[in-house]
């Protein structure tokens, strides 16, 4: 009995001493991986990123980089820590293939989202900080991650599209140029001379300290109404004044048309007794 234990404790002690090294270097390579991967994934970024910075790189498309650079890094780490314990990459890489058709059936959906994602980023149809119209909403860009766009309305409330969405339908980008054209209408009644109502607005253009005075000012009558004659008033502005004159106009206007005693109308029904 005694030498049957000893024989065991023998051949233990020898495959131990054959295959020490071996597990020995793998615990070194597993360590260092362990102790690298932080530094690494932060020294790669930083210097994708001040390289993205000296190309003057969209920052949403850097954000978007950035996520796939870091994924890449892990990806890179998981397949040396495999191939460190020994696991055949072959077979691993057939398991990973069949896990993956799998994946992508039942994510079809969010693949749909990242192609639209990298479309977006691509072509550049928005950047950051653009106010864009699209899919029933608007507001200001903020980012664009793999599988949604986030946008801040002008109530800071936060929308997010999902990219596959986004990509598929039109969108209008109010902040695509530095400059815009505020179009207005006003109405007043039949009994107002249109040469005072244009007067009167085209003297609110010229004195707003927010309009392009070397862009056109068109101050028009633009329709008959049933009960009231209609003005069109476009100007143009920065973009960031947009709103700034949209809504100052509305004050101002009013103002002078109750100092010039111009009459604004409104619904009533006359009643005429016999």
């Amino acid at each position: 009995m005694d030498s049957t234990i000893h024989s065991i404790i023998q051949e233990l002690l020898k495959a131990f001493m054959t295959f020490a090294p071996t597990i020995f270097k793998k615990l070194i390579f597993l360590a260092i991986l362990w102790i690298s991967f932080n530094p690494v994934r932060r020294i790669c970024i930083k210097g994708f990123n001040k390289f993205l910075t000296l190309k003057k790189i969209d920052d949403l498309l850097v954000q978007f980089l950035d996520s796939l650079m870091n994924i890449a890094i892990i990806i890179f780490y998981i397949l040396n820590v495999v191939q460190v314990i020994g696991v055949e990459m072959t077979s691993l890489l057939a398991l990973l293939g069949s896990i993956g058709i799998g994946i992508g059936l039942a994510l079809k959906g969010s693949l749909s989202d990242l192609a639209g994602g990298i479309q977006i980023l691509i072509s550049q149809y928005f950047i950051k900080g653009d106010y864009i119209i699209t899919c029933g909403v608007e507001g200001v860009v903020q980012r664009i991650t793999f599988l949604y766009t986030v946008l801040f309305t002008v109530d800071n409330k936060q929308v997010i599209i999902p990219n596959g969405k986004l990509s598929a339908e039109v969108i209008v980008n109010a902040g695509a140029n530095s400059e815009r054209r505020v179009d207005l209408v006003f109405s007043v009644s039949y009994d107002t001379s249109i040469d005072k109502v244009k007067e009167i607005l085209t003297e609110i253009a010229m004195n707003h300290k927010a309009v392009l005075h070397d862009r056109d000012i068109f101050v028009r009558l633009s329709k008959q109404n049933s009960s009231s004659l209609d003005f069109t008033v476009r100007v143009w502005s920065k973009k960031e004044d947009y709103w700034d004159i949209f809504f100052d106009f509305q004050e101002i206007v009013k103002k002078r048309f109750d100092e010039e005693g111009i009459e604004i109308p409104y619904n009533k029904l006359d009643v005429y007794q016999k």
